[in-house]
């Protein structure tokens, strides 16, 4: 992995050599750092790889892993802004407005972290509930039978599998298909879930690339049958 950066402490347990943290200094409310916003940014986010959102100036960041180690989305614009190497080169060359990220770690709130959870189509609703904000549901117009989606098939793929991390199986034309979650990215696969066929970086993105006889399994929603998460 490409994380010089990290080494272990006298007691073997792993710590950002760049931005160390100072128990002497600062204590152990913060593992050794001056205040949350450090404690997140160069001990949980660079060390023990959590995902991280924060907002600045109205906009809200993601800070997690997709095509690389240390990825930069803008839930605003709902697109990827920056992609890194790894977080280090993310936390120091990452600016916004032309301010070097670091300058004005101070000034950023709402800071939050995810364990494994953050996709580009992912977000919290406003009692905290996570959602599908790419392909959300409708709930004035469909209801809440199946969670705010048209009918069941859009219920599994947008909701159990593009959020909840559900598996799921179904069929079209008598032929059976499944889709597995991982925790870094999403396939098509065998009955036993264990046989990777195509991989895509997220679910959203299976659902949108993977082809069933020329055409994109998101056009052909209304007519699987048998679908089901696991």
């Amino acid at each position: 992995m490409n994380r010089p950066y990290i080494i272990n402490d006298a007691e073997g347990n792993p710590i950002n050599a760049k931005y160390p943290p100072d128990k002497e200094l600062y204590g152990d409310e913060f593992n050794g750092y001056k205040n949350r916003t450090e404690e997140v940014l160069f001990y949980e986010f660079m060390v023990l790889e959590k995902e991280v959102s924060f907002t600045y100036n109205g906009v809200k960041y993601y800070f997690y892993k997709h095509n690389t180690l240390a990825t930069v989305y803008n839930a605003t614009k709902k697109e990827i802004i920056a992609e890194y190497p790894n977080e280090l080169e993310l936390i120091e060359s990452f600016s916004i407005d032309g301010i070097p990220f670091l300058e004005l770690r101070d000034e950023i709130c709402d800071l939050s972290t995810y364990r494994n959870v953050f996709k580009p189509h992912f977000d919290l609703d406003k009692d905290g509930y996570p959602y599908n904000c790419k392909y959300p549901p409708n709930k004035k117009k469909y209801g809440d039978s199946y969670e705010g989606y048209k009918n069941w098939a859009e219920e599994v793929l947008f909701y159990r599998f593009g959020v909840l991390c559900y598996d799921v199986s179904f069929t079209y034309k008598g032929k059976e298909f499944f889709l597995l979650k991982e925790y870094n990215h999403a396939a098509t696969c065998d009955k036993h879930f264990t046989e990777e066929y195509e991989v895509y970086a997220d679910e959203m993105e299976l659902i949108e690339n993977f082809k069933i006889d020329g055409k994109p399994l998101i056009e052909l929603i209304d007519k699987i049958q048998n679908i089901d998460s696991e």
